[in-house]
């Protein structure tokens, strides 16, 4: 039994790749709609190669496909093209993360689409925006991150930028694509048509980073690298400890206590906010050289008796062995065709019993092409035969192209 889910009989065709597409349709997919991945013959997603694999099925696939049926088509070719006009017409959403005026060169931009289908959801995600001075550059997310001023708030005062751990710029577009076409249905029930939506890296990054934004716009002052410790309260951030570091939120007065100096919360140097936040550097030295001297589940120990914020700087083996991440079941198991029992991050949206079935893995390339163009399209053996064949032809013409090169 598939994903049945709010979302069910929504029917997306997801013509994305790598991170921020992939990841927005997941989450739609999650949600019980069906996903088609349009993907190209013989290389498919572009990250499908990328290591570690598993009987060749690339991390990348498995950790942002699942859910979907996997279809290769050549967009390039007038049966290819057919083929994605004749899905088009029985679904609901187009969703692409190509360069800006991508579509419109192969012709299957909105304008085309919505002719063959007024009811369309149409999305696009790119790096800039489909107009302006940027609408023709290549992006990625480190790109997007960097323009958009995420890479100046990590890393230390006196050090280079620093890119981010996650892919910032990719998952933000995802999700506010999701939120478009799941707000845009919402709103085709009242209207009884579709409608195009536009998403990019650059503005959801910085739409993450409001707060900074209306500092600056506040204060004048442009913030710098946030560092490890939050940059207006004192104590919250990372500290180490003897084998490690706690992340430690809003502590103070307790923290003078676990520590076995109280006196602290009445020096002179500490004893307002103002004071605290003047003398930064200094007490969160004494606190963390008093943190030093026992390993960290000693202090979680003491700090959870007195119902603190602090948790341990996990990493990821530790987070999945975690007995709140354990109770919270975000960790699933899938069969794959290919790799067998794989394991996944899960959706974190609840929504009781109104999501039920079991997950189905990312798909292999191609491999539900013959099921979707059968079924779904009731396509005869001889028009299948000769979308392969055009497909073929036109990866002879670029190879030799290629290697010209």
């Amino acid at each position: 039994m598939t994903i049945k889910g709010p979302l069910s009989g929504i029917r997306v065709l997801d013509l994305s790749q790598a991170h921020a597409g992939p990841f927005g349709t997941q989450m739609l997919g999650d949600m019980g709609a069906e996903i088609i991945k349009i993907e190209s013959p013989g290389r498919g997603d572009l990250v499908r190669v990328l290591p570690p694999k598993i009987k060749g099925e690339g991390y990348y696939i498995l950790a942002l496909n699942r859910n979907k049926k996997s279809i290769t088509l050549d967009l390039a070719t007038d049966s290819g093209k057919n083929a994605l006009f004749d899905l088009a017409r029985i679904s609901d959403v187009i969703l692409n993360n190509f360069r800006a005026g991508t579509m419109e060169k192969l012709g299957i931009d909105y304008e085309n689409v919505k002719k063959v289908n007024p009811k369309i959801i149409y999305c696009s995600i790119t790096g800039f925006g489909p107009t302006g001075p940027y609408k023709d550059r290549i992006s990625m997310d480190d790109v997007a991150q960097g323009l958009a001023g995420a890479i100046s708030l990590c890393g230390e005062s006196d050090g280079p930028p620093m890119r981010p751990g996650i892919p910032v710029a990719d998952i933000s577009a995802g999700m506010f694509a999701a939120t478009g076409i799941i707000t845009a249905l919402y709103d085709r029930e009242k209207k009884d048509e579709g409608c195009k939506i536009d998403i990019n890296l650059l503005n959801s990054t910085m739409f993450l980073m409001s707060n900074h934004f209306q500092n600056y716009f506040l204060s004048g002052k442009v913030p710098g690298p946030q560092g490890y410790r939050h940059p207006i309260l004192p104590f919250a951030g990372s500290f180490q400890t003897k084998d490690g570091y706690i992340m430690l939120g809003a502590v103070w007065p307790y923290i003078t206590k676990i520590i076995g100096m109280k006196s602290l919360a009445d020096d002179p140097r500490f004893n307002t906010s103002e004071k605290r936040i003047q003398n930064r550097d200094e007490i969160e030295g004494i606190i963390e050289d008093a943190l030093r001297k026992e390993d960290t589940a000693h202090w979680l120990k003491l700090m959870g008796k007195e119902d603190l914020a602090v948790a341990p700087v996990n990493t990821l083996d530790k987070v999945i062995k975690n007995s709140q991440v354990i109770h919270n079941k975000i960790v699933i198991n899938m069969e794959h065709p290919l790799c067998g029992s794989v394991r996944a991050i899960g959706n974190p949206i609840c929504m009781g019993d109104r999501i039920q079935g079991e997950h189905e893995p990312s798909p292999t390339l191609g491999q539900h092409s013959r099921e979707i163009l059968k079924e779904i399209l009731s396509y005869s053996d001889e028009q299948i035969e000769e979308l392969a064949r055009e497909a073929s032809a036109h990866r002879e013409v670029l190879a030799k192209r290629y290697r010209k090169i």
